[in-house]
């Protein structure tokens, strides 16, 4: 299998962006949210194509859509079971963040792609 990893953290194409990610325990009473943590990553980044948008589920709701491409995982809402274990990363590029929604692993290829759509910037 081809390796494209070099090409995702090649400085030609890419760029940094900064991952919220919550952290959280059960105890007494529920979810427990911990303090957010922050991870620099390197990937490419780019805006949701036409055809992409249309194969969403969600295409006539989202607004803002970007697609980020990185060697480090970024996750969504993980559950075990019935519990829910934290929530999406969200992802400040540029002034604007993004909710992660949908995540695509090619770690075969050296890669994880990631979907997310604005929350909050201009």
């Amino acid at each position: 299998m081809i390796d494209v990893s070099e090409l995702i953290t090649d400085p030609d194409f890419a760029q940094d962006f900064i991952v919220h990610r919550s952290y959280g325990h059960f105890d007494e009473g529920g979810w427990i949210e911990d303090p957010e943590g922050l991870i620099t990553m390197t990937g490419v980044v780019t805006v949701m194509s036409q055809k992409e948008l249309a194969q969403m589920p969600e295409a006539d709701r989202v607004k803002g859509a970007m697609i980020f491409y990185s060697t480090d995982e970024i996750k969504v809402t993980r559950n075990i079971g019935d519990q829910e274990q934290g929530t999406s990363d969200k992802i400040d590029w540029r002034g604007d963040l993004y909710r992660i929604f949908q995540i695509s692993t090619y770690a075969d290829y050296g890669y994880y792609k990631a979907v997310g759509t604005r929350i909050k910037g201009d």
